[in-house]
């Protein structure tokens, strides 16, 4: 009996020690590093600066996560100020962050800081800035600054911005893990991307300058300018790289966009849309995150079937496609794969709810062919509509904050009563969001382009 207590005393012993390393706060916050931040169920506000407030790579950040977790429920919520620096921060926590109750609040600060700081009083207010975040109840995500869009790599002699923004990003990454709390460091990974792009980007911006100039009739040597555009448009150069748009520190969509990318990399956002796969007699082969139903063999050697996902690729913008030129990993965080195998050898088209959305070879459809980045469709149009929803919501967010500061210094009955409506507002339009991005049946139809 005693030996039998003593072996249930070890076990009870045993079972307490790993129910407290499970339940320790630390060791969910470790885990945390290694999985994407966002939870059903989560609130999270984006602090940031001007570059956040251009409500471009945090508005595409959001239209992943509304396409990508179409059955989870979770709000967004933009809190970016031009010029903000960590201090200017924490000065408007209480009226711009904490009354939206955040469960996440990812801190994209640096791009100002480095003016009157130095990295070690930058993560000094870093660790400030965290202690509110804590305080409320949210779990704080790090964020590195973006690099200026200056031409100038981090291999160039110190001293330079992107040089700061280097030591600024180094210190930010070695505080996230004393925090054990999830960071994604976009300097490092765009920084000499950017710097690679920026002579091709300039001939973009004479392009698009000289198209501008050329709407003229009566500009001189016109004729020999639209002659150089016609050569331009012709030339394989086009294709070397893309106008990141916008100015050295607030890039334009297609810059946007990339640090969008880099961000959600970082964070380990899954980049598995769906993956389906057949042969060429209609047989379904392996499925994932997809239904693949009513398949057809066509006459003339094509086949047609009935497709559902359950997600959606990443969105993108229209204006920000130049992004994959420069980026092309980008397409990692939308693959929406088809396979079908057995096809004769040849180019096939592949038609989605009655509309051709691309031209494809057997081969490429064989080795399973990546459709995320498509331009065509009805897939294609719905990420579009989650895009323009997102912007409507942030609208509301914008009007929302507006009222929340004069509340915060005038209190008013009147300023009371349109915090309320517009947050009913807000949620109301997540909600659209959320209803737009629920997947949808869609009919797929693949022929061989000799027999169209």
């Amino acid at each position: 009996m005693t030996r039998y207590m003593d072996q249930r005393g070890r076990l009870i012993l045993a079972a307490f020690c790993v129910m407290m390393f499970v339940c320790w706060p630390g060791v969910e916050t470790a885990r945390s590093q290694d999985a994407f931040p966002l939870k059903d169920g989560d609130t999270w506000v984006m602090v940031g600066d001007s570059i956040t407030a251009q409500h471009l790579h945090s508005n595409y950040l959001e239209a992943y996560c509304y396409a990508r977790f179409p059955k989870w429920t979770f709000r967004f919520r933009n809190s970016g100020v031009g010029g903000d620096t960590i201090p200017r921060t924490l000065a408007r926590f209480d009226w711009d962050v904490t009354p939206w109750k955040p469960t996440v609040v990812s801190v994209e600060l640096g791009m100002n800081d480095q003016g009157p700081f130095t990295a070690g009083a930058y993560i000094t207010n870093m660790s400030l800035l965290t202690d509110r975040i804590v305080h409320i109840g949210a779990r704080p995500v790090f964020l590195t600054s973006s690099p200026l869009n200056n031409g100038v790599a981090i291999t160039n002699p110190p001293g330079t911005s992107n040089n700061n923004l280097d030591n600024f990003a180094t210190a930010l990454r070695a505080f996230a893990a004393e925090q054990k709390a999830p960071f994604a460091d976009q300097f490092h990974v765009l920084v000499n991307v950017w710097a690679g792009n920026k002579p091709i980007e300039k001939i973009h911006r004479l392009a698009e300058d000289i198209r501008n100039a050329v709407k003229d009739n009566a500009l001189p040597g016109r004729e020999q300018l639209m002659q150089w555009l016609e050569v331009w448009a012709k030339s394989e150069m086009q294709g070397r790289g893309a106008s990141l748009g916008g100015d050295p520190v607030h890039p334009g969509p297609a810059g946007q966009l990339t640090m969008c990318a880099a961000l959600l990399q970082e964070l380990k956002a899954p980049g598995l849309v769906s993956k389906a796969t057949l042969d060429n007699t209609g047989k379904v082969g392996e499925l994932i995150q997809c239904q693949v139903t009513n398949s057809v063999v066509g006459k003339e050697g094509g086949l047609s079937f009935d497709r559902l996902d359950e997600c959606l690729p990443l969105p993108i913008p229209d204006e920000a496609r130049g992004a994959l030129l420069v980026y092309p990993s980008l397409a990692e965080l939308s693959q929406w794969i088809l396979a079908v195998t057995g096809l004769k050898a040849g180019q096939y088209q592949v038609n989605i709810d009655g509309v051709n959305v691309a031209s494809v070879t057997a081969d490429e459809l064989s080795k399973g062919w990546n459709m995320g980045t498509l331009t065509k469709g009805a897939v294609a149009d719905q990420c579009r509509h989650i895009l323009q929803l997102v912007s409507i919501k942030e609208s509301c967010v914008s009007q929302w904050r507006g009222q929340s500061r004069a509340w915060a210094q005038t209190p008013s009955n009147s300023l009371r009563a349109n915090l309320d409506q517009l947050g009913k507002q807000v949620l109301e339009a997540d909600a659209k969001i959320r209803e737009a991005a629920q997947p949808k049946s869609h009919h797929f139809s693949i022929t061989p382009q000799n027999k169209l």
